[in-house]
C-alpha cells in the first residue's frame, strides 16, 4: 500500500528498477512542501511506498488549513476555561479537597484538552491526496489506528469536477474535487482542498497528456 513521507526508492535493486516503465516527464520547477502545506505543485522530497521509478508527484493536497479553525477555537476556549473561572471567582470545588487533588485534576484536564487537539491535528496532517504522472493516491487516517489507502491510474479516470459552495469557501478558495473512475473504486473525493478549479485543470491536462502519449 502506498504510504507517504518515506525514503526515496533509489536504493532498490537495479533489476527491479528496469522492470518499471518510464512515464512522460513534466518539466516544472519543484517547490518545497512545508509542514503546513495544503496545496503544492511539483513538491520536492515527497515519496510514498510502491512509487515507481521515474514516477513524479505533480500535486500534493490536504484540506485547507482554515478548516481547522473550529477545533482550534475549541482548544483555546477549553485551555482558558480554568483561568476564566478562577478570575470570575467561581468556586465549584469543596474546601475539603486537597491542593494535590486539585493540581492532579488540572493536569488531567489539560492532558485531555491536549489529546483532543493532537488527534484533530493528526487527522488533518495525515489525510493526504497525491496526483502523480501515473495515478492518483488518496490516504485517509481515521483516529490513530486505522489507515485507508486507495489509488487508481490516470487511464481509469473518466471525469473530474469540483464544487465550491458558500461565501467562506469562495473567499478562501477551497472546495471539494470529485474524480470519477472506471476502477474498483467508483470515485475519489478530495475534500476542502485549496484551489479546486486549478486541481481540476491539472488533472484534466494530465488525462489529455496521458491519452496522447
Amino acid at each position: 500500500m502506498p504510504d507517504i513521507f518515506l525514503a526515496d526508492n533509489k536504493d532498490k535493486p537495479k533489476n527491479e528498477q528496469r522492470q518499471q516503465p518510464e512515464s512522460p516527464k513534466y518539466s516544472s520547477p519543484h517547490n518545497h512542501a512545508h509542514m503546513l502545506s495544503a496545496f503544492c505543485e511539483y513538491p520536492s522530497g515527497i515519496y510514498f511506498a510502491n512509487q515507481q521509478k521515474h514516477e513524479e508527484v505533480l500535486l500534493f493536497l490536504r484540506r485547507h488549513f482554515v478548516t481547522n479553525t473550529f477545533w482550534i477555537i475549541i482548544t483555546v476556549v477549553l485551555s482558558l476555561l480554568p483561568i476564566i473561572v478562577t478570575l470570575l471567582g467561581f468556586n465549584f470545588i469543596s474546601s475539603n479537597v486537597s491542593r494535590v487533588t486539585i493540581f492532579l485534576f488540572i493536569i488531567l484536564y489539560y492532558m485531555i484538552v491536549f489529546a483532543f487537539a493532537f488527534v484533530q491535528f493528526l487527522s488533518w496532517y495525515f489525510n493526504i491526496s497525491l496526483v502523480t504522472d501515473r495515478r492518483i493516491v488518496d490516504i485517509d487516517f481515521y483516529g490513530l489506528l486505522y489507515k485507508n489507502v486507495a489509488s487508481t491510474t490516470i487511464n481509469n479516470i473518466q471525469d473530474v469536477n469540483y464544487t465550491q459552495v458558500g461565501a467562506i469557501r469562495s473567499f478562501f478558495d477551497y472546495g471539494d474535487v470529485v474524480v470519477q473512475t472506471a476502477g474498483t473504486i467508483s470515485h475519489f473525493d478530495f475534500l476542502a482542498v485549496p484551489h479546486p478549479q486549478k486541481v481540476v485543470r491539472i488533472v484534466e491536462g494530465l488525462i489529455t497528456k496521458t491519452k496522447n502519449a
